[in-house]
């Protein structure tokens, strides 16, 4: 993005600080487990260990992100920057419909849904839902995407005013207004 972004979104440092020490306390807790386990055979340590591994990735996971000061999303005059998804700005004119979804549990930040034109959707590298990526494929719409914005500094609803302050673009010709959603 060339001009300032009135919106910048970034995996929240909290969030993450919380969410890796959780998960290094159960890592702890599993390896010490196995330490005292592991000569009596029918002690199914094993398993244990997999806890270990499993959320050991999920600690290393959190660290990148309370590390990573790239920004998930940046919303400004010139469109809505996805930098981990691709290298050039969303312009206003490509996006088609907005929509946000607020999350069914008290500390999510719910869901923004974005569709736009099939050109620009081919140029976006998405990430996997299960792996914990924010930049995602949207459910139902063959065009669309998903930025889920639990573990970010800002809620779905919240980013909503700052894209109403740029779209429907004001390049879009009369009578081919988007859908807003």
């Amino acid at each position: 993005m060339t001009g300032t972004p009135r919106l910048v979104v970034r995996h929240s440092r909290v969030v993450a600080a919380m969410n890796g020490t959780m998960g290094l306390a159960v890592v702890l807790g599993a390896l010490w487990y196995v330490r005292a386990n592991v000569g009596d055979s029918e002690t199914p340590w094993i398993g244990a260990l997999m806890v270990a591994g499993l959320l050991g990735v999920h600690v290393w996971q959190c660290l990148q992100r309370f590390l990573d000061p790239t920004p998930v999303v940046a919303i400004g005059p010139e469109g809505m920057a996805l930098p981990q998804a691709t290298d050039t700005a969303i312009p206003w004119h490509a996006i088609t419909r907005v929509g946000a979804t607020r999350s069914l549990i008290l500390i999510g930040g719910g869901r923004l849904d974005i569709e736009i034109d099939p050109d620009v959707f081919a140029r976006i590298r998405l990430g996997k839902r299960m792996l914990g990526d924010p930049v995602v494929k949207a459910a139902g719409m063959p065009f669309g995407i998903s930025i889920i914005a639990q573990g970010l500094d800002h809620r779905a609803t919240d980013m909503i005013p700052t894209i109403e302050a740029y779209w429907p673009s004001r390049e879009a010709p009369e009578g081919d207004a988007p859908d807003a959603g």
